[in-house]
Order: structure tokens, then C-alpha cells, then sequence
């Protein structure tokens, strides 16, 4: 399958690699404004230059089958609609977008457009929330009540980026990865968010870099979510953070990057057992299975129609922030 890949600045490198190695997919074109930016992808990843457009509309005479769009989340509804139009399919970085109604337009115009539209929230498709997911439709630990999330990181310290500038980033940011694996190992859909954030004395970013967040969900389960993007101290998981499923047959647990079932209470003997991790789909499962869907002319897993609803958990977060009080992601 042929893909034009917009954006050629740092993240472009993972995505110009992942194409490069995935065996069903040809780059025939690429999308970048900046010269310094084609400079160097010149330079040090052996981009063509002949093959590099100024605009998407100006590659449109160059057939292909998808766009990726790896460009800053403020331009995502621009280079979505140029793909829409010229009847391309899109596989986008998260967040679909860093405005909710500009969100909802971008999915409207896709779904109009008949293309597939998927959003590359990649942590769900790693080891933990795979098994985990696994465990939980098998009921594995009973019907889940509540989930505990933590995230202590140093986190986005490089001075003058956006990270640093702009308001709840880390919220947003990290917290669409944490809020869609949510939703996906539940297998449920969140109805309300209540978040309370703040910074630390000695925190580097502008925006709130703490934060605690309660959501309700459909089925009842409430989930938690407790984050601190300024640790100076232990980084106990990486930016997977440590996750507690109670359920009435026990706990499952990520710690580290491992994950672990346990029952205690006046159980004779008890249990505390590792799980062994299932095995994920290749090096870049996001690609597989945009590819995969193209294919079998389906809507692929994380489809931007229902990121909607991860991105309801960021919005709903950030409105609650801002205003005081629990927010129904109805509203939004």
C-alpha cells in the first residue's frame, strides 16, 4: 500500500521507519513547509527531494492509499480535510485533535467521506493492557468495581517547548494514553469526570503538572487516576504508571512492567501469581492493524468515531479543572 507521510520533524522518524519496515508499505510521497526540516530529513534520512511537496494539495496528483499525519495536533483538522477530499485515508498521531469541536468535525467529515480514519493511541496495544483486557472479559477477577491508576514522571523538561508553555499538557498529553487504555481494558465508556490539578514549588512547567481525576463509568466502575509530571525522585513504570483492577475474586496489578493477580482476603492458601504477558502484534502494531483494516475494508481498532470518546475523558478532565466541579461528558 502506498502512503504519503506529512511531516518530516522528529516524530516523523519513527513513522518514516516504521514504513520503511513494514513489508506491505511504500512511501511515495511526503509533506513538509519548514526547510530546515526537509533539510535534515534530506541529510540524515535519506529522503528524496523530488518526492517532498510543500502541501498535501500538492501532492495530489501522486496515487496513494493513505495519508500518516505526524504535524503538531493544532494543524490535525487541516490535513485531515485535504486527505478527506482527495478521498485518502488517514492513520493520524494522537491527539485527534487539541480542540474537542474541531475533533467531532474532523470524525463527521471522515465518516462523509467513507475513508478510515484511525488515531494511533499505541500504548493500548502494548504487553499489559492486552493480557489485562484478556483477563477481564474472561472475568478473571469478577466484575471489576474500580481502577487505580498512578504516574510519577519526570516529565517534557526540555525549557521553551509547548509541553512546558502551554496549559494542562500533561494532562492532555499523557493523560490520552492512560484515559484510552482505561476505556480499553474496562471495555466501558466513561460518563464523568471530576479532576483537581496544581503545581509543585519547584515544578518547570507553566501548566498544572498535578493532578488527581475521578471518572464514572457506564457500568458503574469509578477509576482514578493520580499523576505528578515533576518527580525529582523514583520512576517506578516509566509513563506506563502502576494500575490496580479490584475485583471481587482479587486484584490485578501492573508494577513495573509486570503484572500480577492476587487474593488474599481469608483465602487458605493465598495466591499471588505473575502473569505471563501475551505476545503483541510485531514491532509496530498500530501500522498492522491500520493495514489490516484497509485491507478488509473494515474501520480499524481506535478509529477516530470512537477516540471521540478517549478524547471526552481529556476535555471533560480539563473543563472540571477549570470550573470546580464533576462534569458529564454528555455536555461536552
Amino acid at each position: 500500500m502506498k502512503a504519503i507521510l506529512v511531516g518530516l520533524g522528529g516524530r516523523a522518524r519513527h513513522w518514516q521507519a516504521a514504513c520503511e519496515a513494514h513489508p506491505e508499505v511504500e512511501l511515495v510521497a511526503y509533506v513538509e513547509p519548514s526547510a530546515e526540516n526537509k533539510k535534515r530529513a534530506m541529510e540524515e534520512r535519506g529522503v528524496p527531494e523530488d518526492l517532498i511537496f510543500d502541501d498535501l494539495s500538492d501532492a495530489a496528483s501522486v496515487e496513494a492509499d493513505f495519508v500518516v499525519d505526524v504535524t503538531p495536533p493544532a494543524v490535525h483538522e487541516i490535513i485531515a480535510m485535504k486527505a478527506f477530499d482527495a478521498g485518502l485515508n488517514l492513520l493520524g498521531e494522537k491527539p485527534l485533535s487539541d480542540n474537542f469541536e474541531a475533533a467531532k468535525r474532523i470524525v463527521e467529515a471522515g465518516k462523509k467521506a467513507g475513508v478510515k480514519h484511525m488515531i494511533t493511541q499505541n500504548y493500548r496495544f502494548n504487553e499489559l493492557p492486552r493480557t489485562t483486557r484478556r483477563l477481564l472479559e474472561t472475568r478473571h477477577i469478577g466484575d471489576v468495581a474500580q481502577l487505580d491508576v498512578s504516574l510519577y514522571v519526570d516529565w517534557a523538561d526540555n525549557p521553551g517547548s509547548h509541553y512546558v508553555t502551554e496549559p494542562y499538557m500533561f494532562l492532555t498529553d499523557m493523560g490520552i494514553h492512560h484515559f484510552d487504555m482505561m476505556r480499553y481494558t474496562l471495555n466501558a465508556d466513561p460518563v464523568s469526570a471530576h479532576a483537581i490539578t496544581w503545581n509543585l514549588p519547584w515544578g518547570w512547567h507553566q501548566g498544572d503538572a498535578c493532578q488527581i481525576i475521578v471518572f464514572k463509568f457506564e457500568n458503574g466502575i469509578v477509576a482514578t487516576h493520580r499523576g505528578i509530571g515533576c518527580t525529582m525522585g523514583h520512576v517506578p513504570a516509566g509513563h506506563n504508571g502502576e494500575w490496580r483492577y479490584e475485583g471481587p475474586k482479587g486484584t490485578l496489578t501492573w508494577e513495573g512492567f509486570d503484572l500480577f493477580y492476587t487474593l488474599k482476603h481469608k483465602q487458605n492458601p493465598q495466591i499471588r501469581e505473575q502473569i505471563e504477558l501475551d505476545e503483541i502484534d510485531g514491532p509496530n502494531p498500530v501500522l498492522n492493524e491500520f493495514v489490516r483494516a484497509l485491507q478488509e475494508d473494515r474501520q480499524p481498532e481506535c478509529n477516530a468515531e470512537d477516540n471521540l470518546k478517549s478524547m471526552s475523558m481529556v476535555f471533560g478532565a480539563v473543563t472540571s479543572a477549570k470550573e470546580g466541579r464533576e462534569v458529564q461528558l454528555s455536555e461536552l
